[in-house]
């Protein structure tokens, strides 16, 4: 039998600039209990963010989704298994139509109007084809969905400038997938798929930032695929900026889902590198812990002095963000996605938080977004698995004042 190869690339590190910058090119802010519920902005017809013009810092965290379920590919046992998941995990990302769903995700963000934007799971998608898995060679690698990009144009499409602050890189995996079949299903021909997971800061542009960082948490979940050793890796990402005449450091992480032991220690990590921080830090992201029912993880930043801010906005509405169904859709029978009629969220795993030795803001406004049937592509996706969160406050220290 033919021996497929399952390659796995991880290479991030840590990284710092004393140089401020500038995001070009620069311009003004346009002014263009918890059960599972039905995600719904209904009861939140009185929430409403302040006008761009308005004073106070907006900011927003949004998990975009990676585009595809791999978790089948992580639990084959055997090479034919593990080739339909390949198959199938491709075929759903081709249909999970980031090109469409970044139109959607870009006016949800036109909806806030951020200065920083967190994001998490800007996938980048590259292929090989066609590629010979047993001699392990192909083509080079073409990009065919770079996340990050796709979605900063349909900003700029929207006379929206943002730009790419920093990003970290994980989750770096290649893997042969069949796209041809004999009559007896057997793969005939095969493309060498590459999935690199990122998660990154935009900035408005015109705003100033500095130092630059990201790294990947050193706690992973080991895997083992067909003999090859790889694993679940997750990061984060920061930026000191300065909007109206207040500096902070923003943080954007994602941590882990699928072990409430790892996520617990990189909530530690990420706790201890900012434990040195004197300016103020808002720490937003994907914290895959629910912040409703007391998860360890929450706990413990909670613990460290991070106030989360929903709470204070919003003190009687869970503010549930993140359900039990991954992604968009499903593959029916014919491998055809059927798009989710509806989002049903039951946990708040989206979170902004804040410390600042000076307190609390006074007032904190805060929405939901991308939850609603008239936030799906004309396809009938919802933009992401995830509802995003967009805030405007005031931080409490005022400089200069």
């Amino acid at each position: 039998m033919k021996q497929f190869v399952f390659l796995a690339v991880t290479s991030l590190l840590a990284t710092g600039c004393k140089s401020e910058q500038l995001a070009s090119p620069s311009t003004a802010k346009t002014t263009s209990s918890v059960d599972a519920v039905l995600a719904s902005r209904d009861g939140q017809d009185s929430y409403r963010l302040p006008a761009p013009s308005a004073p106070g810092l907006r900011v927003m965290t949004y998990n975009v989704y990676l585009g595809t379920n791999l978790d089948p590919i992580m639990a084959a046992t055997t090479e034919a298994d593990f080739l339909t998941a390949a198959y199938l995990a491709y075929a759903e990302l081709q249909q999970t139509n980031f090109p469409q769903r970044a139109g959607k995700i870009a006016a949800q963000i036109a909806a806030v109007q951020p200065d920083i934007l967190g994001l998490d799971e800007v996938a980048l998608w590259s292929v090989s084809a066609p590629y010979d898995p047993v001699a392990q060679k192909g083509a080079p690698f073409v990009t065919q969905y770079d996340f990050l990009k796709l979605l900063i144009d349909s900003l700029n499409a929207r006379h929206l400038h943002y730009v790419a602050a920093t990003a970290d890189w994980t989750s770096d995996v290649s893997t042969p997938v069949p796209t041809a079949f004999d009559d007896n299903h057997t793969p005939t021909a095969f493309a060498l798929v590459r999935f690199q997971d990122r998660d990154a800061i935009l900035v408005r542009a015109g705003l100033r930032f500095s130092e630059p960082k990201h790294g990947k948490f050193v706690a992973d979940i080991p895997l083992n695929l067909l003999g090859t050793k790889t694993g679940l890796y997750r990061g984060w990402c920061s930026i000191r900026a300065t909007v109206d005449g207040q500096t902070f450091r923003f943080v954007n992480s994602h941590l882990e889902a699928e072990n409430a032991d790892v996520n617990l220690a990189q909530a530690k990590e990420m706790v201890r590198l900012l434990r040195n921080e004197h300016d103020p830090v808002i720490w937003a992201g994907d914290f895959n812990a629910d912040a409703n029912t007391g998860a360890p993880s929450y706990a413990l930043i909670t613990g460290a002095g991070f106030a989360d801010l929903w709470p204070l906005a919003h003190p009687h509405d869970p503010g549930l963000t993140n359900g039990p169904a991954d992604g968009v859709g499903t593959l029916g029978p014919d491998d055809v996605l059927v798009p989710y009629a509806n989002l049903v969220f039951n946990a708040r795993i989206d979170l902004v938080l804040l410390r600042d030795r000076f307190g609390r803001p006074h007032e904190v406004d805060a929405v939901i977004f991308g939850n609603q049937l008239s936030d799906r592509t004309a396809s009938g996706l919802f933009p992401s698995d995830h509802a995003a969160v967009g805030m405007v406050f005031e931080l409490p220290r005022t400089l200069g004042r």
